[in-house]
């Protein structure tokens, strides 16, 4: 991967260009990593980077209960197209990954909060979803937090590419180098893989693209070419 630009969650603001600052909770930087909770830890920096950057069309690779799509919702005006496979994420053994990311599990959160009407709920296996009517530069931001196995990352990862504007924000979630995490969560393990495996391709595509520290989040600017290629 070579050297990773890693940036302070207290930096991202200047490092984006934000005129806000993040008030970043302290009781989150004394937490080892391994501790993290996405709805506690990593809530406050999705949710800044939404109010700021303030897309008009988002895509999320996995919905689960909502809990991403409903940060976007909340924090501005934008429609939501999210994908998730019908059945859930499968564990490398076969087994289920989650007991919570099926059926009408699905999008609960931002259902209970009537926010339906601001999303294109897509069921589907990512790999298989169809871009066709979708031309290139339709997304303002998206999301990369569904399968976590390396060739799923690596699939969303090019389908976030072809349809994300020039200047776009590209987020992953459950991206988190730290040796002590890469050890123990297998999720962190896949995304850390995806993504070094194309690398090659990945970086070339991007403006700027960092780490924000701490956090499981690697934060991208789209280039103005990141669709040569395709």
């Amino acid at each position: 991967m070579g050297p990773l630009d890693i940036v302070s969650v207290n930096n991202l603001g200047r490092r984006m260009g934000f005129a806000e600052r993040l008030e970043y909770p302290s009781r989150s930087l004394q937490k080892p990593l391994i501790d993290w909770k996405m709805e506690i830890d990593d809530s406050p920096i999705f949710r800044y980077l939404y109010r700021n950057f303030r897309p008009r069309r988002h895509l999320e690779f996995g919905t689960w209960r909502g809990t991403g799509t409903l940060y976007c919702l909340e924090e501005c005006s934008a429609t939501v197209w999210t994908l998730n496979i019908p059945d859930g994420e499968v564990a490398i053994d076969g087994t289920r990954a989650y007991e919570s990311d099926s059926g009408p599990y699905i999008g609960e959160f931002y259902r209970q909060k009537k926010l339906g009407n601001r999303v294109c709920q897509i069921y589907c296996d990512s790999r298989d979803w169809d871009l066709s009517n979708y031309p290139a530069g339709f997304f303002d931001s998206a999301l990369i937090d569904g399968g976590h196995h390396r060739d799923v990352v690596a699939s969303d990862t090019a389908m976030a590419l072809r349809v994300l504007r020039a200047g776009g924000l590209c987020m992953w979630h459950d991206f988190c180098p730290d040796p002590q995490v890469l050890i123990r969560s297998e999720a962190s393990l896949g995304v850390v893989d995806g993504l070094l495996q194309n690398w090659t391709k990945i970086r070339p595509a991007m403006r700027d693209i960092f780490w924000v520290q701490p956090s499981y989040i690697l934060v991208g600017i789209v280039g103005d070419f990141a669709d040569s290629g395709r």
